[in-house]
């Protein structure tokens, strides 16, 4: 409220400085020239001010499409925010990790103590750690169907997931001083997810291997600090110190919006996604294959570990950046309705000085003046075009908002035209170019790509026009 306001204070002192300029500058030429008979002369002395006038009203038609503009800001940033509450209600962007296979042990540190009488001797005291074992062989495949959950006017994309895989393990341990033992009867399974409420089941996870068997069923959380691992579930898996290398098969459905990403934690990684969004974006890791249609995608990637910089085989006790390579994709909509009016809004002064422009170009073709009251209704019109197109793209599509929204200016301001200089044939010519003109603002909002290239062929060719009306007013000088 208090920008509002300040802006509408803006406006009026601008309007009273634009004014009392106009009025100034008026007064001026009528000094110079209020004797002359010359009609070109008159007509330049009437170009100027109107050029004048045009020009105030274009600078004053800044501060109101200014505040549409940060009322555009205000309603994208509330739905962010809706969005945001509605994924983390539903289930966040999913970054699957595992399964990894934790092993815990002990070891001895032998510390030097002093006693009081000043003799020095040995104490021994046993440490507990984890070993974090990554498997060999980590596939996994996603499927990914996208729906849409609605909180007032805002709706947010979420999708749910079914994901299945298979990891292979082999236990080569390391070398580890000191050691006293590997608590082979506490080895668990652990796979990481990034919202533990977005599990809508685990249909299957099975370890299979000679020397090896599982005990309990799965288990929330992970009991790891590592980020990528410390939400998730885990399996309770009995080890023997001569476990074969063993497999673990897994399927589990869950939830998630915005993205998804997997972290290659084989030594020889390969993950499949399959979605029905038309609209991925890869980051990370870029899949080596991927197809893109109107029906959805998929995408591959075959990952080495080298293209990470952390070990097979790792101490749960100094942690290391799971995340610094994975493969993500990102579920977005191309443009939303708040980006498509904010970037009709920055071209929303081009267009009030076309307008403006337009009216001038049809003065000087139709020899036909309009008052300075005529303009700034004209102005008026044209910025409150932006506002009910904020205002209907939130409950229409960006189409049909534009389209209703565009009905404003295109048959009020014709119509007024016409009625001010008493012909309909004036008031159809500037229908005519007013529907060109958000004929060409509609064509440059939906193509992205070549909007700059539109907008400045629109630019030069008024300019071209302009000069072309124009191109005998200097005559008046030399008369």
């Amino acid at each position: 409220m208090a920008d509002m306001f300040f802006g509408l204070m803006a406006l009026a002192l601008l309007g009273a400085i634009g004014f009392g300029a106009f009025v100034a500058i008026r007064a001026g030429l009528t000094r110079l020239y209020g004797n002359t008979d010359n009609p070109l002369l008159l007509n330049r002395i009437a170009l100027i001010l109107k050029g004048s006038l045009t020009l105030m009203l274009c600078l004053l038609a800044i501060i109101p499409l200014t505040l549409v503009q940060d009322l555009a800001s205000d309603r994208e940033r509330l739905y962010r925010d809706v969005v945001r509450d509605i994924g983390q209600a539903w289930g966040e962007e999913q970054v699957l990790a595992g399964p990894v296979l934790v092993l815990p042990y002990r070891y001895s540190v032998l510390t030097e103590e002093t006693s009081a009488d000043g003799s020095r001797k040995q104490r021994r005291s046993s440490i507990e750690d984890e070993l974090l074992i990554l498997p060999e062989h980590l596939k996994m495949k996603a499927s990914l169907n996208h729906d849409f959950r609605d909180r007032g006017i805002y709706h947010s994309l979420v999708y749910q997931s079914g994901v299945e895989g298979q990891a292979e393990f082999s236990l080569n341990l390391p070398l580890i001083s000191n050691l006293e033992a590997y608590e082979f009867n506490r080895a668990r399974l652990v796979f990481g997810l990034s919202s533990n409420q977005a599990i809508d089941g685990v249909d299957n996870f099975v370890v299979s291997g000679d020397g090896l068997s599982s005990h309990g069923s799965l288990m929330s959380g992970t009991g790891l600090a590592q980020e990528a691992l410390s939400r998730g579930f885990h399996q309770p898996v009995q080890l023997g110190q001569n476990t074969a290398p063993f497999k673990v098969d897994f399927k589990l459905r869950l939830r998630g919006s915005q993205g998804i990403g997997f972290l290659p934690l084989g030594e020889d990684s390969r993950f499949e996604l399959n979605a029905d969004w038309p609209h991925p974006s890869f980051n990370g890791i870029l899949p080596e294959a991927r197809e893109i249609s109107a029906n959805g995608f998929n995408a591959n990637w075959h990952i080495s570990h080298l293209s990470r910089n952390y070990p097979q085989i790792m101490r749960a006790s100094h942690p290391m950046d799971l995340m610094e390579a994975r493969a993500h994709t990102q579920l977005f909509e191309p443009v939303t309705h708040y980006g498509k009016v904010e970037r009709a809004i920055k071209y929303g002064l081009l267009f009030v000085a076309l307008t403006f422009i337009l009216l001038l170009m049809f003065e000087l073709g139709q020899g036909q003046a309009l008052s300075a009251l005529q303009y700034l209704l004209v102005g008026a019109a044209m910025t409150l075009f932006y506002l009910l197109l904020l205002a209907l793209s939130e409950h229409l599509s960006f189409g049909q908002a534009f389209m209703i929204a565009a009905a404003v200016p295109v048959l009020s301001i014709p119509a007024y035209v016409a009625s001010a200089t008493q012909s309909y044939v004036r008031g159809s010519i500037m229908l005519a170019m007013l529907l060109g003109l958000y004929g060409l603002l509609y064509s440059i909002l939906r193509l992205e790509d070549y909007a700059l290239l539109m907008g400045s062929t629109l630019l030069v060719t008024v300019l071209l026009v302009l000069m072309y009306l124009t191109r005998r007013q200097g005559k008046c000088l030399q008369e």
